[in-house]
């Protein structure tokens, strides 16, 4: 998108952002957040990244809907756009807490999503580089936070449906990191790896 092109869009963004933030109206928020995704889809990562801040001020919305929106936004545009999506991350975090349990749900099958990205990322870089980029470090420390909160969530007192995602949430954490026993290492009985 040219310069100028992506300068409007990027106002027309704040523009819906706010109206977002303070109509009145739930059915003029929520369109006008499925305008904002339009455009961030539209935009190249580095304009989309300048957005991400004032996006990321809606999860303090008192609308359930808007909350559960702003996820749906985060995962759809964050995940095509790791490396500038440390903001939105934060963001899962914070709603993984979330009162409403339909918002903590989302927040935390999306971050189940972010956290298995990320690592794929970082594992694909290390295996061709060596090294992993500065952006993934940065947004892996993000996750851990993440995986601490949800670890908590699972444990503490509180909505079924909420312990049920954490608990799916540890598990697939647990299969991640758990060697493949069909692999080169193999585990025996004992636990022991040879």
């Amino acid at each position: 998108m040219a310069a100028p092109a992506a300068a409007t869009a990027r106002a027309q963004a704040l523009s819906l952002l706010a109206a977002a933030n303070n109509h009145g109206d739930l059915a003029v928020k929520l369109s006008s957040l499925r305008q904002v995704k339009e455009i961030l889809l539209s935009l190249e990562p580095s304009s989309s990244a300048e957005i991400f801040p004032y996006l990321a001020e809606l999860h303090l919305s008192r609308e359930i809907l808007v909350r559960k929106s702003l996820i749906e936004i985060i995962e759809e545009v964050g995940l095509r756009m790791l490396d500038h999506s440390y903001v939105l991350v934060n963001v899962l975090l914070v709603l993984s807490r979330d009162e409403d349990p339909v918002v903590a749900k989302k927040s935390i099958s999306a971050g189940t999503t972010f956290f298995c990205s990320i690592l794929e990322e970082m594992t694909m870089q290390f295996h061709h580089h060596g090294n992993v980029d500065r952006w993934c470090g940065e947004l892996w420390t993000w996750m851990v936070k993440f995986k601490d909160a949800v670890f908590s969530a699972a444990l503490e007192p509180g909505c079924v449906g909420v312990k049920i995602l954490a608990l799916k949430f540890m598990e697939t954490f647990i299969l991640l990191f758990t060697p493949d026993a069909s692999g080169p290492e193999k585990v025996s009985s004992e636990g022991i790896m040879f």
